[in-house]
């Protein structure tokens, strides 16, 4: 694990989500989903990509056959594109459904302005 910790540590490059879905992944082998570790391997790669200026990852409930999929993939073949697919694709989601309830919000505020007084 700590082989792990300095080797994405040392990275330098500018691809943050595939060195995130990267370490998920190895973090994945290395501790298996015996007893909720894909749980913290999720909240592992959450802290890497905020740390790095990017939003956290949703694995949606929809989403979650094909999730395994990509780390079954990973652990058969060491190939790490269709998990990074995989989060390229929640990540896009996620800021459609945000941006979606965004301009709900903003509807909503603007249908109110007339109507409340902030003090």
């Amino acid at each position: 694990m700590i082989e792990l910790i300095i080797e994405v540590n040392e990275y330098e490059g500018k691809n943050i989500l595939k060195v995130a879905a990267y370490l998920h992944a190895k973090f994945e082998y290395i501790h298996p989903f015996a007893d909720g570790n894909g749980r913290v391997g999720r909240t592992l790669t959450n802290y890497y990509l905020m740390i790095h200026d990017y939003p956290p990852l949703i694995v949606y409930d929809e989403d979650k056959i094909l999730y395994y999929e990509c780390l079954q993939q990973y652990d058969e073949t060491e190939e790490i594109n269709p998990l990074y697919n995989f989060f390229k694709y929640e990540t896009e989601k996620t800021w459609e459904k945000t941006l979606l309830l965004a301009s709900g919000i903003k509807q909503k505020r603007k249908g109110l302005s007339g109507h409340t007084t902030l003090r």
